[in-house]
């Protein structure tokens, strides 16, 4: 997949730039003469080894678009293959490879357990495989529980091609993005459906995060790489085409900011990953709005595990929101929402002025939202009421913990286009439901979205575009 990389000063500037047809309607979109070409060039190399009578590529592009290749090129790439099979369960395969001929044993661990919404709870799930799943299934974690970081996904063995040395593993997948990565001779990792302390995740070569090149990383590591999977309406699988890989395609960038010495820096982290739209004008007249994105990790979360930067060239791309910049924070959130003054200082004392004097950004609180999930969303409650002025919207999902408002402050929050959200199913959905609760109890205004899944960026991928076409940036009401 192309891609460009500009380092200024530094700043390390990553244009995405893949080329994808999925299958699926995308009002507005116009399609190019090289874009076809090349899209069917790509096919026609992954038919040259899948029967045709049997399976049809439409992915060119067959991941988040990040990092990843044409399917079936040469050169030792070995990028998933998603393959349109016009089979049950869902009319598509991804095949996962992994190249390495001295691996004793190679895993692949997805987020792909699912779960009928009616027989899950925030204390059970289902954790169906793949070739289980039916329509109306959710994504989510197998035991239902929070932090599924490796322990709540399934890890398969996969089967070396002895001559080639490539490992592969094909599975149904229906649609939506996927989380991904391999285990190197980690035999114990099936057996226990968790990583051993030795035996870290890595993400696909062929297909790395969006801040690696060529094995050097700027910024954070992320151990994941994503996959996206076109729907199939034969199967009745959801049609996700606002998670695809399209084009025009924003800029990425990973940046450090000078370093904030009075608030708590366990991570070590100083660092800021920022979204800047297609077609991005630094000298344009009028200012970009902002969203902030905030969660307990570190900066590239949203924008590899979530995938944000596709979420928003199609909204962006389908006319659903306007252009805007977007900035993930890295904060390590004691979740229990004491240290969200220390969060609040950071943001105006740190990241405010570093966004403000290297991006044409507005400086106006009405012109930037903050959305925070998880210990972030319990951050994120905790500004809505003691630091209200810092921002126009905000968007508390799947919080921890939730806030308790009184009536002096939720006559200021009136004036803040708020939404509140999460997963049906998510083991701490309790506290949502107080936040709910707390802000119709002193009368605030405020956007209710609850969804069926987990405390997972299943659900998180949903509110981020939820908050952006429904709260964010739009009149408030009354």
């Amino acid at each position: 997949m192309p891609k460009i990389s500009i380092s200024l000063g530094p700043i390390r500037v990553t244009v995405r730039a893949s080329l994808s047809v999925t299958g699926e309607p995308h009002p507005g979109r116009r399609r190019t003469r090289r874009r076809l070409v090349a899209t069917v060039l790509a096919a026609c190399v992954v038919l040259a080894g899948v029967s045709a009578a049997i399976a049809v590529v439409v992915t060119a592009a067959v991941s988040s678009g990040h990092g990843a290749r044409v399917a079936g090129t040469g050169g030792g790439v070995f990028s998933p293959a998603v393959v349109r099979t016009r089979r049950p369960p869902t009319g598509y395969t991804v095949t996962f490879r992994y190249r390495d001929p001295s691996a004793t044993s190679v895993q692949l661990e997805g987020e792909w357990y699912f779960s009928s919404p009616a027989h899950t709870s925030p204390a059970s799930s289902q954790g169906l495989l793949p070739r289980q799943w039916k329509p109306g299934d959710i994504q989510i974690g197998w035991p239902n529980n929070t932090g599924q970081d490796g322990d709540g996904w399934p890890v398969v063995n996969m089967k070396e091609d002895r001559a080639s040395g490539v490992w592969s593993y094909t599975i149904p997948l229906p649609s939506g993005e996927f989380n991904y990565g391999f285990l190197l001779n980690c035999p114990s990792a099936v057996a226990t459906n968790s990583f051993a302390t030795n035996c870290p995740e890595r993400s696909d070569p062929s297909n790395p995060p969006w801040n690696e090149r060529d094995g050097v990383t700027v910024g954070t590591v992320e151990s994941t790489s994503q996959v996206y999977v076109p729907s199939d309406p034969a199967f009745h699988t959801v049609n996700y085409s606002w998670q695809a890989p399209t084009s025009p395609r924003g800029a990425l960038a990973d940046v450090s900011y000078p370093p904030d010495l009075a608030s708590p820096e366990p991570l070590g982290y100083n660092r800021l990953a920022i979204y800047t739209p297609p077609r991005y004008d630094p000298h344009r007249g009028t200012p970009y709005p902002t969203l902030y994105l905030a969660i307990n990790g570190n900066e590239v979360d949203w924008s590899t595990r979530d995938d944000a930067a596709n979420i928003l060239d199609n909204l962006i791309d389908r006319h659903e929101i306007k252009p805007l910049v977007v900035v993930t924070t890295a904060f390590d959130f004691d979740c229990q929402g004491d240290d969200a003054g220390a969060f609040a200082e950071n943001l105006s004392g740190q990241i405010f002025p570093y966004v403000q004097s290297h991006y044409d950004v507005s400086r106006e609180p009405s012109q930037r939202a903050l959305l925070g999930a998880s210990c972030g969303g319990g951050a994120a409650g905790a500004l809505l009421v003691n630091n209200t002025n810092m921002f126009g919207y905000m968007g508390v999902i799947s919080p921890i913990p939730d806030t308790v408002v009184n009536p002096s402050q939720a006559r200021a929050i009136k004036h803040v286009g708020v939404m509140v959200g999460g997963g049906k199913q998510d083991p701490l959905h309790y506290l949502a439901r107080q936040e709910v609760s707390d802000l119709r109890h002193v009368g605030v205004k405020f956007t209710a979205d609850f969804i069926s899944g987990g405390d997972s960026w299943y659900v998180w991928r949903i509110l981020l575009r939820d908050f952006l076409t429904r709260a964010a940036f739009r009149p408030a009401d009354g």
